[in-house]
């Protein structure tokens, strides 16, 4: 995952939290904190209250539904690795171009992307992200939680996902592996386990290079807290091998 710390500007307005995902990500960090603290040593206790009651919103992005269907993407091959065997491990590189394919389709940013949204000042790049780009949606999203909007920097994240983007569960992995008052070795696990369950084979090797040494009562915390996720956030949905 390109994890990227930023200093911006605070957001004019805030979003709208659904009810529906108030209660997902209340369930991602009350319903389990208990096991995250014990299985990792920490402690979410804030993590509730920094998601607050607010009123359901139906768009609450403000990303009109089914905006990323026909949209210009960038080109595969700004997706391809040329670093050699590095590229085996590299999240955002492809080796072929059926997986150049693959990265753009489930909603993975190429480098350029990555230089391009850097280089956008907040307004730009909220208005990338509501025109319905995904890579944006979570880029955005990111932007938002290092300036300490976490409630709002969730909501893109979680709308990116719910359209269809893999790569927004490294994103919602490194919210609850960096974020003050969020962090949890078992949420931030289980969020890049189900990016590996949807098919990203390179979720896996991630995972350990985040969490290196593992112990067996913390993998198999992460595996339980996936299974749930896979069910409410993924929806179930059928994975797409990464090739």
């Amino acid at each position: 995952m390109h994890t990227m710390t930023r200093k911006v500007t605070p957001r004019s307005r805030k979003l709208a939290l659904p009810s529906s995902l108030l209660a997902l990500l209340i369930a991602s960090t009350a319903c389990h904190r208990q096991e995250g603290a014990v299985a990792a040593g920490t402690d979410n206790s804030s993590a509730t209250a920094e998601i607050s009651e607010s009123k359901a919103s139906p768009s609450s992005t403000g990303v009109a539904a089914g905006d990323t269907s026909n949209r210009p993407g960038p080109s595969t091959l700004a997706y391809l690795c040329e670093a050699g065997p590095a590229c085996e491990s590299d999240v955002l590189g492809a080796s072929t171009a059926d997986e150049a394919k693959w990265l753009m389709q489930n909603g993975y940013p190429s480098p350029d992307q990555l230089e391009r949204f850097d280089a956008m000042s907040d307004d730009q790049l909220k208005k990338e992200a509501d025109s319905g780009s995904l890579a944006a949606m979570v880029n955005y999203g990111e932007r938002l939680v290092s300036n300490g909007d976490s409630k709002a920097g969730l909501v893109y994240i979680f709308d990116a996902t719910q359209r269809g983007s893999i790569y927004g569960y490294y994103a919602m992995s490194g919210v609850y592996q960096h974020t003050p008052g969020l962090t949890s070795i078992v949420e931030s696990g289980a969020y890049l386990r189900v990016a590996y369950i949807l098919g990203d084979s390179k979720a896996s090797e991630e995972l350990q290079r985040r969490f290196p040494g593992l112990q067996q009562v913390e993998q198999a915390a992460i595996d339980r807290r996936a299974s749930s996720l896979y069910q409410t956030f993924a929806h179930t949905k059928q994975p797409t091998p990464r090739p």
